[in-house]
């Protein structure tokens, strides 16, 4: 084997191609190109957003603890879904790096897409929890 063999990172920073679902879940046969779990990038990425759903959890514990009192989590439920849309928007900024489509692939246009296609940001959260989980497997 040659050193380079053992290049894991670099790997991940190429990443993986994931499919781009439509709302009612069929493949749209466009895909994103989405870097692994273990680069730099993703890493920094990652923490970030770990960083950012602990102070919003700070942040909301009392309205948390007004929800338990009344046992109704509607509006816990409803703000934290609204702050975290954009820590997701943010994370998929952050290592999606391509996609198949014809427009070319900038920052700006991916938020746009994101913004437009309420969703996606958490598709691709999942997409890399997923990959970060087959990782831990092996």
């Amino acid at each position: 084997m040659k050193l380079k063999d053992f290049y894991f990172a670099d790997k991940h920073e190429t990443g993986t191609r994931m499919p781009i679902k439509l709302p009612d879940g069929t493949d749209s046969g466009e895909w994103l190109q989405v870097r692994g779990p273990d680069c730099d990038a993703a890493i920094q990425a990652g923490r970030a957003y770990t960083l950012a759903i602990q102070k919003l959890n700070d942040d909301m514990a009392d309205i948390e603890a007004k929800c338990k009192e009344k046992d109704d989590f509607t509006e816990w439920n409803t703000k934290r879904a609204w702050s975290v849309e954009p820590l997701n928007k943010e994370f998929a900024l952050a290592i999606v790096t391509g996609w198949s489509m014809d427009d070319p692939f900038s920052e700006d246009s991916f938020m746009e897409l994101m913004n437009q296609f309420r969703g996606l940001a958490e598709q691709v959260s999942a997409y890399h929890v997923e990959s970060r989980e087959k990782l831990n497997a092996k």
